[in-house]
């Protein structure tokens, strides 16, 4: 999730870390910024912490990856509408998707990044599930101080996330 403000971007670890996992360009001053200091660790403990960008190119490029999910424009959605937009990018993955099955050997080769746009989609998807369960109470997030929670949001915390694996994984006794 990114957070677009007048000076600034603030992106989550997570979206960072899958962003050195793609092919795509990384303009330098980012690498260094996340990466330059050593070996970085991110896992549950922080991917959801967020980094600040200031420099207008680094703003400009974050601005740009639309597959990074803006919380400004989700944050007052209604769950309905965020799982609609969910709906609309698998959508448009499986068009991809078809778009590619039908082309020969050949012209997959020449098409790989049709699979990139997938991939960067399903990541689009996993962001919205994420905001959907941090609106909801259930993946407990800290924002940016100056960022405004939700309307009526209410952080439940860490028993939130065990109530929702509980309703997933039903405890049977047999």
């Amino acid at each position: 999730m990114k957070i677009i403000t007048e000076n600034a971007v603030y992106v989550q670890k997570n979206d960072i870390t899958y962003l050195n996992h793609t092919d795509l360009p990384i303009p330098a001053s980012i690498f260094m910024k996340i990466f330059g200091n050593g070996i970085v660790i991110i896992n549950d403990s922080n991917r959801y912490e967020f980094e600040k960008f200031e420099d207008d190119s680094e703003i400009e490029f974050f601005k740009g990856l639309d597959w990074i999910v803006d919380y400004n424009s989700v944050k007052d959605l209604s769950d309905d509408e965020i799982i609609e937009i969910g709906q609309n990018i698998a959508q448009v993955k499986n068009q991809i998707a078809e778009q590619f099955n039908l082309m020969s050997e050949d012209e997959r080769k020449e098409n790989l990044g049709l699979v990139t746009q997938c991939e960067l989609l399903d990541f689009k998807m996993y962001s919205l599930r994420d905001i959907l369960w941090f609106k909801q109470g259930h993946l407990p997030m800290t924002l940016p101080e100056g960022i405004d929670y939700p309307e009526g949001f209410v952080q439940k915390g860490e028993k939130g996330i065990q109530k929702l694996i509980r309703r997933i994984f039903p405890f049977r006794k047999n």
